[in-house]
């Protein structure tokens, strides 16, 4: 029996990428460091920042902190929010668990708390969740099950009572490994 539906942000609740790459780009460029739409869709997408920015500045020979470029995205970002198109279906059905089926509800992402809770604020769907986790909640991201494991720990429930809504194989990867039942979303 499900007791909680666990949804990943971006790709899944909400298009992220584009307002991910211009922010990142913009932030990357600022350093010195240029990096192609491409190669963020194929590399960067998906990942917390504590992964690729360092590989990626080494990589460009570059000494920018990779905290100082991740804190500049987030300003960035922030101007991008109100635009990001949202999964209205997935809201319906998230909406609909919460307050005919009473089931609990958590979003588990790999992005930064500051995103994630300024995503969520402008477009007023902390709402949807009884649980946060973010990829500063964890030290192993996706495709480590850690998120979820944490999400269900604080949700108090078992791997096997939950349903998770996923866009990316790592995601997906996450779920499987955490035991739960996935469905993979495109989006």
């Amino acid at each position: 029996m499900i007791h909680a539906l666990l949804v990943d942000l971006d790709g899944t609740l909400a298009r992220t990428t584009e307002a991910n790459w211009l922010s990142y780009g913009a932030a990357l460029r600022e350093v010195g460091v240029e990096i192609t739409r491409e190669h963020f869709l194929d590399s960067v997408q998906g990942r917390n920042w504590r992964e690729f920015l360092p590989e990626l500045l080494r990589a460009a020979n570059n000494t920018a902190e990779p905290a100082a470029v991740a804190q500049r995205k987030v300003e960035l970002y922030r101007e991008t929010l109100a635009e990001v198109p949202i999964n209205l279906p997935l809201v319906k059905l998230l909406e609909d668990a919460h307050e005919r089926f009473h089931l609990k509800t958590a979003l588990v992402t790999s992005a930064s708390k500051a995103n994630v809770l300024e995503l969520l604020r402008v477009q007023n769907l902390h709402r949807l969740f009884d649980v946060i986790v973010t990829g500063d909640d964890v030290a192993e991201h996706k495709p480590s099950p850690a998120c979820y494991r944490l999400a269900a720990q604080q949700l108090g429930v078992q791997p096997d009572q939950c349903l998770v809504y996923e866009d990316a194989e790592v995601g997906v990867a996450a779920a499987e490994a955490f035991g739960a039942l996935v469905i993979r979303i495109i989006f």
